[in-house]
């Protein structure tokens, strides 16, 4: 019987290792299509939810998450095309929404903010007081405010289809104080996870 030549079985080794190459390369884009319909990355750029998120942080995003109240989403600006934004959900349809004395009611009841940790809320005080050359006089990490006396929303309660959303560094953030309610088409997803820096990975 006669014996394959060495070209025919290099060909044939060729063809088994293409067509590997090519299972692999149709996997790696299947696996991103798939993870890309549900989930998206994120990176933070500025100061507004210090000290949750930082600068450079990378975010993991649930595009089909449930947006819960105090859920952090990034969404299209209202304001900039093809940039994104990343807040803080304080009102949801149908909320009222209100601060008085740096203290958060919704629907008339007091709402504990457990994510603004008091010693960063100390030091952006002082530091606002300080660029303010308002030293003692106790300014307040979060200005008072109800949704009708804002500009931006001037209404009773938070429309259905939108959100109501904070930084959490409150003195420093650009929100629905200035720019209104945001759509909920708008959202892009819910953040899930902090994968960088490894230091700092953290589930939300």
């Amino acid at each position: 019987m006669k014996k394959p030549s060495k070209k025919a079985g290099l060909l044939k080794f060729s063809l088994k290792w293409g067509a590997c190459v090519v299972a692999v390369v149709a996997a790696t884009f299947l696996v991103q299509l798939i993870l890309g319909l549900f989930f998206a990355n994120a990176r933070v750029a500025g100061e507004s939810m210090a000290e949750t998120l930082r600068p450079g942080d990378r975010l993991v995003v649930s595009r089909n998450a449930q947006v819960r109240r105090f859920a952090i989403v990034t969404f299209a600006s209202p304001e900039d095309p093809g940039h994104e934004y990343i807040k803080r959900v304080i009102g949801l349809p149908g909320d009222t929404v209100m601060v008085r004395k740096d203290v958060l009611y919704i629907n008339g009841k007091r709402v504990a903010e457990p994510f603004l940790k008091a010693a960063f809320v100390r030091r952006a005080v002082a530091l606002e007081a300080a660029q303010k050359g308002t030293v003692g006089s106790g300014p307040a990490f979060t200005s008072s405010f109800s949704l009708p006396t804002l500009k931006a929303t001037a209404a009773q309660r938070v429309p259905t289809g939108h959100y109501f959303v904070l930084g959490d560094n409150r003195p420093v953030s650009y929100d629905s104080r200035r720019f209104g309610f945001i759509k909920q088409s708008a959202v892009v997803g819910v953040v899930k996870w902090r994968y960088w820096p490894l230091n700092r990975q953290t589930l939300f």
